[in-house]
């Protein structure tokens, strides 16, 4: 059997020693993607890691979950661990990193330090050719209007109000999108 208080310490030991905000008696289901992560990262350590491996960790992350984690990887590298952060994000990669290997067609076309870099030098490498990053556009033209949605009210299934009096129209040649922060 084991030893509820003891793993409990052992977590709460581990979240403290490297300035992790976890809630060592939280059941997973109710913390948020960013809290989960936290504890996937503990467990890692927890079993004795050196080394992390993170793909795309950022890609679920709320903007301030995103710099929670940045803080949390300051403190792991900071400790003597090792980090490898998977990322297609130029900015993220080149916060993160010392130095950054760029993959194409799964080979390494070169590694540059983070410091001596810049997001066009990476994207160049990335693609294989110069990349503009700013691209002068006109105005988008759109289209007569192809879907509209009026007050739009949906209960989770707890019964609680999630979606309340959304309304919006969708025209022809317009890309819309929706997005939401877990949990909301």
């Amino acid at each position: 059997a084991v030893d509820r208080e003891a793993a409990r310490e052992a977590v709460a030991d581990l979240a403290d020693r490297y300035g992790f905000d976890v809630d060592p008696d939280a059941r997973i289901e109710d913390v948020s993607v960013g809290e989960q992560q936290r504890v996937e990262i503990l467990k890692a350590l927890y079993r004795g890691a050196d080394t992390l491996i993170l793909d795309e960790p950022t890609a679920v992350l709320t903007p301030q979950e995103v710099n929670e984690l940045f803080e949390v990887l300051e403190e792991l590298t900071a400790q003597g661990k090792t980090i490898i952060f998977i990322t297609h994000k130029l900015g993220e990669a080149m916060r993160a990193a010392d130095e950054i290997s760029v993959l194409r067609d799964g080979r390494k076309v070169g590694t540059v330090a983070a410091d001596a870099t810049s997001q066009e030098e990476l994207a160049e490498l990335m693609v294989g050719r110069e990349v503009l990053m700013d691209v002068d556009r006109g105005a988008a033209e759109t289209g007569d209007v192809v879907a509209s949605v009026s007050d739009v009210v949906v209960e989770d299934d707890r019964g609680v109000r999630a979606v309340d009096g959304v309304s919006f129209d969708v025209r022809g040649g317009e890309v819309f999108g929706i997005a939401g922060v877990d949990g909301n």
